[in-house]
């Protein structure tokens, strides 16, 4: 184990379960589970303000526009001190968005004056006019992208307060084509984003875009969200490492390497192409702060040259400096994979599976309510309440049961009732997306406690701190 530069706030500590036993094939499949726990270090908690620049995107229609003012109003003089920000509002005569503050130039940096000036100035967002296009997703990203690019600070985040109004249905998210995805595709990695909608006709399938493919969150907040603007800016204020790869690196034989991360959020990773290095694979990860992250690493391997009977290092896992390996046995012909014990990584790996599945199923059955499809809902909402009674994931009862009666939880039979609101279907797809812990085999549930010694981070059932050696 090690400790990643100290320059980022956190140090690192990596294991990877797998089954040790396995069936050599030509193409074999190896899953493991990787387990990344970050722990702060250092003697701040939150980044300092003046390494942050966010930009506030105020997106909603005329009839929204007092209330989101003033809302507006009070989550900017709740800023942090330092911190460069700008805000963004309204459309112009050709619908492209317009800066609402700072009133000359393109940043403003926060102090008591300069947080009473802007507040006072929400008050001016004017909408687009009936006559006027609305700016849509993809002008509020471009507009906030060329502002970053005058303030490449460390940390640079928009916030995108919407109502849904301004988004074109005509813009096809699911395609390449789509102007939504050429643009967010041009702001990956250049900014993180968080999406917080407001009022209730609002199209999920956007927003999640936005916030997925730009490393955020996205979240439902009553008309006066000034409190969700500020906890995000809370939340964005503990990531000590804005980007950091998770490092993958293979013996020959393994052809293709997959990693997705499977708690708090459930997405595919993508690989970062390094040519000089073909058996060296990165995958950006981002946001990073202290806390667990779990993820299903998949080989597929050439086991058709390699000995047997004995233990073979498949490949190697880093992340900051500290590396973890992947070990694993082909087995002799005619011995069967037994289900073992310590260290197979078999219950592990059934419940990560069934938390995947879990998830895909209750974010199809949202999907089918929106439109209505209460047949393919509570199916899909059926199987999800199953494998949540199976792992005890009590957050996936809770969310069916805002739109459906559980029947009989261990069969996985729901009924979804005679009218579902709108409102409440869309809320519960942003809140899937939000991000849950996934509690696995073997991990302790709880939050972590500080030693009162030295601070040193324990577990929840800790009776002894292994820094100090302190009772807790």
């Amino acid at each position: 184990m090690g400790a990643t530069a100290p320059s980022s706030g956190l140090e690192f500590k990596v294991s990877v379960d797998v089954r040790r036993d396995q069936q050599p094939h030509h193409d074999a499949r190896i899953d493991a589970h990787l387990r990344v726990r970050a722990i702060g270090i250092g003697p701040r908690d939150e980044v300092p303000a003046v390494e942050l620049a966010v930009v506030i995107a105020l997106d909603v229609a005329a009839a929204h526009r007092e209330t989101a003012a003033a809302a507006l109003a009070t989550a900017l003089r709740a800023l942090p001190d330092g911190i460069s920000f700008a805000v963004l509002g309204g459309a112009d005569a050709g619908g492209e968005p317009t800066r609402c503050y700072p009133l000359r130039g393109r940043w403003a940096l926060a102090d008591t004056m300069e947080k009473r000036r802007a507040a006072f100035s929400a008050g001016r967002i004017a909408p687009a006019a009936d006559d006027r296009p609305p700016p849509g997703y993809p002008a509020w990203l471009a507009a906030a992208r060329a502002l970053f690019a005058q303030r490449p600070l460390p940390l640079r985040h928009l916030l995108l307060v919407t109502d849904g109004s301004g988004h074109d249905p005509a813009d096809d998210t699911d395609t390449d084509s789509g102007a939504l995805r050429t643009e967010l595709a041009v702001c990956a990695g250049a900014f993180t984003a968080d999406v917080i909608a407001v009022g209730a006709d609002w199209d999920p399938a956007p927003l999640l875009a936005v916030a997925e493919t730009l490393h955020g969150s996205a979240e439902h907040a009553p008309d006066r969200f000034g409190p969700a603007v500020t906890e995000a800016l809370r939340r964005l204020r503990r990531v000590r490492s804005p980007e950091l790869p998770v490092v993958v690196t293979a013996r020959p034989a393994v052809s293709a390497v997959e990693l997705t991360e499977t708690a708090p959020r459930q997405q595919r990773l993508a690989p970062e192409p390094r040519p000089q290095e073909p058996h060296r694979i990165g995958f950006p990860t981002h946001q990073w702060e202290p806390g667990t992250r779990d993820y299903l690493l998949t080989l597929h391997v050439d086991a058709s040259t390699d000995p047997l009977g004995v233990l073979l290092q498949l490949a190697t896992v880093s992340v900051g400096d500290t590396t973890a390996p992947l070990l694993t046995r082909w087995l002799p012909p005619g011995v069967a994979v037994g289900a073992g014990a310590t260290g197979d990584g078999g219950g592990t790996l059934q419940a990560m599976n069934a938390a995947t599945q879990m998830r895909t199923a209750l974010n199809r059955g949202y999907g089918a309510l929106d439109p209505m499809s209460r047949a393919e809902a509570e199916q899909q909402f059926g199987l999800a309440v199953r494998l949540a009674t199976e792992i005890g994931a009590v957050w996936v009862l809770e969310d069916v049961r805002k739109v459906a009666d559980i029947v009989d939880g261990p069969r996985g039979l729901v009924r979804v009732g005679p009218t579902v609101d709108r409102g409440t279907v869309r809320r519960g797809r942003l809140h899937i997306a939000s991000g849950h812990l996934l509690e696995l085999p073997g991990q302790a549930t709880g939050k972590p406690v500080a030693c009162p010694h030295c601070r040193h981070l324990a577990g929840p059932h800790a009776r002894f701190c292994i820094a100090c050696g302190r009772s807790l």
